[in-house]
């Protein structure tokens, strides 16, 4: 069945101060694909998400486009939900505050129990009795009592719980202990058979192998590579993706 690309990126640059964060980069993601950029603290993947949003803008000569339309045409971006990798909330509002929020925001009549089955699906804490207040869900708490991997998490749960077509996710297991990284595993699993398009970004190159249908290297301001996981091992020749992600890196400086 002919796939359409949820995101096109032509041809992108993009410079601060006169350092080359991105030179000349394209990426395609089909509709229904899973799609993850690895790269190092600093490689340029949070530019390329912001670049990808229109909150910042590329050097001239390149476009991006999502669904078809240009990233700069008022309402393209009505089809996607983001997670940025520096995620958080006020502290004196509680989580499902933050959620109907968000569906207000979304303009989407999203029930009480798809908070919490989300949020239960992403080993959210879970209902406890409390001699002085009764029963109640942390989702009920106030954010400024969360871990920094419960707020993941509920960004996390804010993301999945609209209906987009396209998740843009920068850094999504930052924060999460080997438990929550898991269930997110498992949930991004159902995802994909549900039809969702996703793009993450992530340094966690075992979590992508598992996960994703393609994946790229973004090292030195350029794709070094894009493909398949498979494909990318084989390339490489390595047994895992972390290796061969260290063997392309060092094939690129040896060949500079």
């Amino acid at each position: 069945m002919f796939m359409n690309q949820a995101l096109t990126v032509s041809n992108i640059s993009y410079s601060v101060a006169g350092l080359e964060i991105l030179k000349g980069l394209d990426l395609d993601v089909t509709e229904q694909q899973f799609y993850a950029i690895a790269g190092v603290n600093g490689a340029g993947k949070s530019t390329l998400i912001k670049l990808t949003l229109d909150l910042i803008r590329p050097s001239p000569g390149g476009e991006i486009k999502i669904f078809g339309r240009d990233n700069r045409e008022k309402n393209c971006r009505d089809q996607l939900a983001y997670l940025p990798e520096k995620f958080d909330v006020k502290k004196n509002i509680t989580g499902r505050q933050y959620l109907e929020f968000i569906a207000a925001v979304y303009r989407q009549n999203i029930s009480g129990n798809r908070f919490s089955e989300l949020a239960e699906r992403l080993d959210f804490p879970p209902h406890r009795l409390d001699s002085r207040v009764g029963g109640y869900s942390k989702l009920d708490s106030r954010v400024g009592g969360y871990s920094k991997g419960m707020v993941q998490k509920l960004g996390l749960v804010s993301c999945f719980m609209l209906d987009r077509k396209l998740i843009i996710l920068d850094e999504p297991l930052s924060g999460l202990d080997p438990r929550a990284r898991y269930h997110f595993k498992e949930l991004m699993r159902e995802e994909k058979t549900a039809g969702r398009t996703v793009l993450y970004s992530t340094h966690l190159l075992a979590d992508a192998e598992d996960l994703c249908d393609r994946f790229g290297i973004l090292h030195d301001a350029e794709m070094k590579y894009q493909g398949t996981p498979a494909d990318c091992l084989q390339r490489y020749q390595a047994d895992s993706l972390e290796q061969a992600y260290m063997n392309c890196i060092s094939e690129q400086a040896s060949a500079a």
